[in-house]
């Protein structure tokens, strides 16, 4: 694993402790559960992340867990919009640096408002994409609030 990401270099650059994984990705993009299986981890430990937008051109991050769903409602509540949508793949590697499958929290291309599942604060660490498809990297949920000024929140279901 000689490849760096923009996470890793942020991770790096400050200092954070962490331990990066890979996992296969022959076959492309692999789903969040799988991953979870892959390496024997509880799916409630290993965070999805997904970038959203509203009508009037904000975009948003979440961090779930693998398992969960995300309620677009009260994600959109808790950003203070009236709804808010997936965000389309054809900007998706623009705004975030990263392609889709392999999006980091850390080291975006555009700072953008993250949040993540209050169920992360649950775990001594979780474990992330490490921005790049086959890469995770695990740290501790705190990291994301002072690295990246994630706010904790409640949006799954």
């Amino acid at each position: 694993m000689n490849d760096t990401t923009s996470a890793i270099e942020l991770l790096e650059r400050e200092g954070i402790p962490y331990k990066l994984y890979s996992y296969p990705t022959e076959n492309g993009p692999v789903a969040a559960m799988d991953v979870a299986a892959y390496f024997g981890y509880s799916p409630e430990r290993l965070f999805k992340t997904l970038v959203t937008s509203d009508h009037k051109g904000g975009y948003y991050v979440f961090c779930l867990p693998a398992e969960k769903r995300m309620d677009l409602k009260k994600a959109a509540s808790i950003v203070g919009v009236k709804n808010l949508q997936m965000l389309k793949p054809e900007i998706f590697e623009e705004l975030t640096g990263y392609t889709h499958g392999g999006c980091s929290p850390f080291g975006l291309r555009t700072e953008l408002p993250i949040y993540v599942a209050q169920d992360a604060q649950n775990w001594e660490t979780i474990y992330v994409s490490g921005g790049k498809v086959g890469y995770l990297v695990e740290v501790q949920p705190k990291v994301l609030q002072t690295l990246v000024n994630a706010q904790f929140a409640e949006f799954t279901k």
